[in-house]
């Protein structure tokens, strides 16, 4: 047994779950207080990521598509189990009345590198009170399986997942008596989950009226538990008003009126040639935090085969547009950056595309307004524009969206 590899002790482990075995549930060199008891009472709550939840990835070297996301929420629950009486999972889409005695959060972050598999797992834990009671990293690396992938995910999420409770269970000794079940699910205060020191996407919004109501990719916001504006230094909390995933377009409360806003173009008229430029806050954490202005042309009235309301246009994009206005020479909103090629799959195809990047047509973003009930100016088109109007209006009006998870 000395030798027998970790990771199968932790698929035994995930054997006497499901069996229903009574044996110890802690392995044989942890100890623990002697007060603290195993399955203990307290009623645990625990946070994990939307993003990270759910996250697929395909791994070539095997040819197949593992979920690392499923390997964590099966850890969540089996080793939570074996530990405690009750665990509640933090689902922010379907908050429910059930109370808990303490909330561990949960940000976790693999690795797959020259053959092995690394997952970290930073934590904090919180009583009732919302008071921060312990902070902490637990991290495995193993062998990475190429035979069977999802084993190793469910077993290094298995044994890292194990490492944090036990260390809850050390750390804050816990009994229903000293943390009882008081603290609603409900009423989290969404600052006590995410990730503070980075966001899980940022990209572009821009105000669409002088109510201080923002127009932005719905993409962008997707699973966001909190999300956030920055324009220079000020940084503020916005929320969510209307979303669509089918135009991918969303709209956001800023709460704050603001002296720059975009119009559209009566008719929305594009024309095929006509010169643009696009603003957003591409690749945030390597470019600088000011808005980055390119310019180009709408190169063709249609998207991919297939797609419809989007056009193409030939101003550079980077990752962290999307959100972003694309403005004609007279000021108007012409569309909305929703995406670009995917370059790398293509050059590895033999293609070398060059500023092939779309935009959802205003016209859509009209309709979209006028159901949800956002007000937005429209003017008659500017022939007397030029690429300063055009700079100037676009400039004035975006700012940077921050996702937190």
């Amino acid at each position: 047994m000395r030798n027998r590899p970790w990771f199968l002790l932790a698929l035994t482990m995930v054997a006497a779950v499901a069996a229903g075995a009574t044996s110890s549930p802690l392995p044989k060199d942890v100890k623990l207080p002697k007060d603290v008891k195993v399955p203990n009472d307290t009623v645990l709550a625990v946070y994990l990521p939307e993003s990270e939840r759910t996250a697929r990835s395909y791994i070539r070297t095997a040819g197949l598509w593992v979920e690392p996301g499923k390997a964590l929420d099966d850890a969540r629950h089996l080793v939570g189990e074996r530990l405690f009486l009750k665990v509640l999972p933090v689902d922010l889409d379907t908050p429910t009345t059930d109370m808990y005695g303490l909330l561990l959060t949960i940000q976790p972050r693999w690795k797959l590198d020259g053959g092995k598999l690394t997952l970290t797992m930073k934590y904090r834990i919180y009583g009732p009170d919302a008071k921060q009671l312990h902070t902490g990293e637990a991290s495995q690396t193993a062998p990475f399986n190429t035979a069977s992938p999802a084993t190793s995910f469910s077993a290094t999420a298995l044994k890292t997942m194990q490492l944090v409770m036990i260390d809850l269970l050390r750390m804050t000794a816990p009994s229903d008596a000293k943390y009882p079940a008081t603290a609603p699910l409900a009423d989290i205060d969404y600052e006590l989950l995410i990730n503070r020191e980075a966001p899980v996407v940022t990209g572009t919004g821009f105000y669409i009226n002088k109510s201080g109501q923002l127009l932005t990719a719905a993409h962008v916001l997707r699973d966001c538990v909190l999300i956030e504006t920055q324009v220079g230094e000020h940084k503020a909390r916005v929320t969510r008003h209307a979303y669509s995933d089918l135009l991918d377009l969303a709209v956001v409360d800023t709460g704050t009126p603001s002296q720059k806003s975009i119009p559209l173009r009566i008719g929305t008229e594009v024309t095929l040639g006509e010169p643009v430029t696009n603003v957003g806050y591409p690749l945030q954490g390597l470019l600088a935090g000011s808005p980055n202005l390119t310019r180009g042309n709408v190169s063709a009235r249609g998207g991919l085969k297939g797609s419809m309301g989007i056009f193409q246009f030939s101003a550079p994009i980077q990752p962290g547009s999307s959100g972003g206005p694309v403005v004609s020479d007279g000021g108007e909103l012409l569309g909305v950056t929703v995406s670009t090629l995917n370059a790398s799959a293509l050059i590895q195809a033999g293609l070398l595309p060059q500023n092939v990047n779309f935009a959802l047509d205003a016209r859509y973003a009209a309709m979209f307004l006028r159901k949800e009930n956002v007000q937005f100016d429209e003017v008659a088109p500017n022939t007397h524009g030029n690429m300063q109007t055009a700079n100037d209006a676009a400039l004035g009006a975006v700012v940077l969206l921050s996702c937190y998870q």
